[in-house]
């Protein structure tokens, strides 16, 4: 297992995409040269020590990258917060909600009947064809 074993380093995460393959393949090479001196041993904590120490050495030939993909992700990210600030909630009040609950059942619908006209009552008071 792990200290009889060379633990495996990768340099492949989001934040190191800066950094030019030359450098990273520098890097990686010295680090491996280091756990080789210490198999057998734990080295987790000397590689990263020595990674602190040596952060000059490592990074004199380091020539930033700048990469097309990050430039469209960002702003892909940007039109999905742009997206998801479209999409708002309407906020209702609690009188606002009760009257809304009042009015439709379980299911979200409309008692049946809500729009009948009620004939009896029409024909006492009149309807609007009788004012004109």
């Amino acid at each position: 297992m792990y200290p009889e074993m060379a633990p495996k380093i990768s340099l492949d995460a989001f934040f190191n995409n800066r950094i030019s393959a030359e450098t990273k393949h520098l890097i990686l090479s010295k680090l491996e040269e280091q756990v080789e001196a210490n198999m057998g041993t734990a080295m987790m904590y000397t590689l990263f020590e020595w990674a602190k120490e040596n952060q000059e050495e490592l990074m004199e030939n380091h020539k930033p990258v700048v990469t097309v993909a990050n430039i469209s992700s960002s702003n892909e990210m940007l039109t999905t917060r742009l997206a998801a600030k479209k999409d708002k909630k309407e906020h209702l009040t609690k009188a606002q909600k009760r009257r809304l609950i009042s009015k439709k059942d379980n299911r979200g619908e409309l008692p049946r009947g809500w729009n009948w006209v009620d004939v009896i009552k029409l024909s006492k008071s009149g309807g609007r064809d009788d004012e004109a």
